[in-house]
Order: C-alpha cells, then structure tokens, then sequence
C-alpha cells in the first residue's frame, strides 16, 4: 500500500502543486497520504455526507500484505507489539507483556483498536470501518507533519511541509459543477457559492457508478473522455448483498464466522439444492456464498449468487428469504431468527477497465483514474481493496516518471492480465470444488447401496440359518 521511494528532489519540485482527489473510498484516502509524500497539497471531494460516508455495511477483506503495510504505517512495533498470520482470515495482534505500563498516544489507540478489529473480525471488517480508520490516520499524519513507515527491510520517514501543503477535506458540502480538462478548472458549489479553482492532478477515485466522477467528466469533455472495455464477467450473473441482524446464531457459524467457496466451506451439499429451486434457482450446482459473522454486532454479512428472477423483480422480501433458506442450508438449522436487513441489494457484476490510467492534458496537468474507476471490482475474487490500494501506490512512480504513458499503460495491462488470471483461476478452483461435490455425493451414495446390499447379504444369511 505505501511501500514507495521518496526522491526528495522531486518532491521540492512540486511543492505548491494541487491535486484534487474525488471520492473518499480507500482507493481515494490512500491516494492522499502517497501524494501528500510526494509534495502535493491535496483536496478530498466526497457529494456524500460524512454519515453517509462512513456509514456502508458491506464487508471487505484485507489481505495479509495490505495488513502488513497499515501495520508498518504504525509506531505499533516499537511498543512490542507484532502480527501472526495463520491461516486464511486468522491475523492475530501479539501484545508486549509489559502492554498495562505502556504509554499510547491517541494515534498508537487509534491503530491498536484498528488491529484489534482485524483480529477480532477475522480480516473481514465493514468498509466503513476502514474508510473511517483511513480518514482518522491521515489527519494525525498529516497534523504531525509526516510519518514513518517501518520496513523491515528499509525503513524510511517522509516529512511534510505543513506551511505549503493543505489537506482539506469536502464531506458533503462540495458539489463540482463542472470539469475543464482543456484549462485544468474546476468549478466546485460550496453550498450554493460558485467558485473555480486549478489543478495540476486530477484524481478520480469515486468507483464506478451511475453517478461517478467520469460519467461527468466524459459529459463535459467528450474530446478527453475515457472509455471502458469490457472483460469477462461470471456465467449466472446475479448477486444480491444482505447485512441482517440475527439471534440466537447457529453454534457452528460462531465457531467458523467467515466462510467462502475458495476454502470450500460455504458450499450447500448437492443434495439439498432442491429447496432453492422452488425460489427460482435453476442450476444443479450450489449458489457461490460468501458469510461474515459478527459477533461484535451481532450481525451476518452474505452476499453472492441469487436466482436470476430476485435480480429482475429486484424483491428484496424474497431476496431475504433466499438468504434466511441459505442459512438453514449451510448450518442444518432453523432456530435462529433474523430481523428486517439494514443493507439489501441486488446487482450484476459487470468488469470493465478504463482504457487509461492516465491522460495527460493540454496545459501539461494530468487525469488519473484509480479504484473501481479505473478497473471495477469482481467481488467473488475478494481482492478489490487490494488493487485500489495498488493504485494509489502506483502514483508516486507516477510523478517521479513525470506520467509516463508508457508506463501507465503498461500498469493498466498488468492490471487487465491480473485480473484475466486470478479469474481464470477462480473459475478452475471453483469447478474443482464442485467436482469434489458430486464425488462426495456418489460415493455418498455408493456407500449407502453398499449398506444396502450388505444388510441384505445379512438378511439372506440369517435366512439361510434356519435351514
């Protein structure tokens, strides 16, 4: 995530450039911290409130490198503390035995607590929860005037220049009314007053939505605008998400709290896929699920493949007891009950990607697009926070090569074949998976004929006794 060389002459250089960063999701708030160490003043743009901000329930998953990059972005190791990764989902926080006598400040608690989390919630966590951490880390950073980030390897510390460098933060107050790319201008609406302001980079960071910063900025400037090709998108193409509150869990779900069909454990066995079919699913295969448990919250998180007919009608009530049957079907359990959902949603995974990473502009000033806007995350793969992390680490190289387009389409490519890979695996991993299914179920069932016969054998024999 922030693993980048400082060329501190390069970074004089650009001492009183603006860069504008729209969006506030990791990919934007990652963007921040790395151009701020590159000499940039930097403004974050959010239309969104900041409840609305720091408010999505939907869960992510933090790979162990990216854990490891938040962990050295922390003073953490100095005080004793350390990480154990284990297996899949298991990241356990090592505490220094003289931990009751330490001195934390209010960064070094802010840090604990994110890590406590991770440990606690299996590195699965709500995006708001790491948006939210994000947010709070890079206003210490930043007020302290720097950071260190401790590399095992190299360790190194990037200072600011507080008094030429702003970090200024629009939460909901800020609404950009329009997007010069000819003269580098934006006009932004502060509540209704009108103003125009310069930039020498432009960052899009606000995903990939009906209501994204590019739909704008192609609007504006068809001559600039980026386009999106296609790549290859799931089969059964409908997903729904559903964060419910739930009592009285399974035991087995509170033992196994994070369960995934890449690990083979969220897979319903082929022979009782009968009841969804009576809810519209038509496939002979099991629904690919992925299952969050909370016990912190007292919540499930489930998202994953849904009948084509929930997607169409977009019924959330029986988008909830598709979910609710799911559940019986996965722990063998009908006692628990869950309440009205707080997050419900239907969609397809449509995966495009920009057909740039960056653009360069008239006046020598730059568009770059990263996050869901430059590539738009297949969530089966659970490595969308990742590649939007990778982007923002991305840019330092970026300004130090003065954007090379060469090289910004040559990380564009990467990303593409990235993705073309790890979906081409998935796929294979998954077929495997349910190769392993219906061998269960025939030898499942060869046994059971072979109870048969035997007891049969048995009843001959016991016959055969009597004379």
């Amino acid at each position: 995530m922030l693993k980048f060389v400082i060329y501190l002459s390069n970074r004089v250089q650009l001492m009183g450039k603006k860069a504008y960063i729209i969006g506030m999701g990791p990919a934007g708030l990652a963007s921040a911290l790395a151009l701020l160490a590159k000499g940039y003043s930097v403004e974050l743009i959010d239309r969104r409130s900041e409840d609305d901000v720091f408010n999505r329930k939907q869960g992510v998953f933090l790979k162990d490198d990216t854990i490891r990059d938040f962990f050295a972005l922390s003073q953490l190791a100095s005080k004793g503390y350390s990480l154990e990764f284990k297996d899949n989902f298991i990241c356990k926080l090592i505490r220094p035995i003289d931990e009751s006598n330490l001195q934390l400040s209010a960064e070094d608690q802010l840090d604990l607590a994110f890590f406590e989390l991770i440990e606690k919630e299996r590195t699965v966590i709500p995006i708001a929860e790491l948006q939210r951490y994000q947010y709070s880390k890079l206003k210490y950073i930043y007020d302290k005037g720097g950071f260190t980030f401790q590399d095992e390897g190299d360790p190194y510390t990037v200072k600011f220049n507080n008094a030429e460098q702003q970090l200024i933060f629009h939460l909901g107050d800020t609404q950009i009314a329009k997007v010069d790319a000819e003269n580098q201008e934006l006009t932004l609406d502060y509540n209704g007053s009108i103003q125009n302001h310069s930039f020498d980079l432009l960052v899009d960071a606000s995903g990939k939505t009906s209501k994204s910063f590019t739909q704008l900025w192609n609007s504006q400037n068809p001559e600039f605008a980026i386009g999106y090709e296609k790549l290859n998108n799931p089969d059964h193409n409908a997903f729904g998400v559903m964060y419910l509150s739930i009592n009285n869990p399974p035991l087995a779900m509170i033992a196994n709290p994070v369960l995934s069909p890449t690990e083979g454990t969220s897979f319903i066995p082929l022979d009782k896929i009968t009841p969804l079919k009576t809810m519209g699913w038509t496939h002979d295969y099991p629904p690919l699920i992925y299952l969050k448990y909370s016990k912190k919250n007292g919540a499930v998180y489930l998202t994953g493949e849904i009948p084509e007919s929930i997607l169409k009608d977009n019924n959330k009530k029986e988008l909830k007891q598709w979910f609710d049957l799911i559940l019986q079907l996965l722990f063998n359990n009908t006692n628990f009950k869950t309440s009205a959902p707080g997050l419900a949603s239907v969609f397809k995974t449509d995966i495009e990607i920009a057909d740039k990473f960056v653009l360069l502009l008239p006046k020598g000033g730059v568009f770059c697009l990263v996050g869901d806007a430059l590539m738009s995350a297949n969530f089966l793969l659970g490595c969308g926070i990742s590649n939007a992390l990778d982007d923002a680490n991305k840019l330092p190289d970026m300004v130090d090569n003065q954007f090379s387009q060469s090289e910004a389409e040559a990380y564009r490519n990467l990303r593409y074949l990235d993705y073309k890979d790890d979906w081409l695996f998935f796929r294979e991993h998954i077929a495997l998976r349910l190769k392993s299914l219906q061998l269960e179920k025939q030898l499942d069932l060869s046994r059971q004929e072979l109870e048969l016969k035997q007891r049969e054998l048995e009843n001959i024999q016991q016959q055969c006794s009597f004379y």
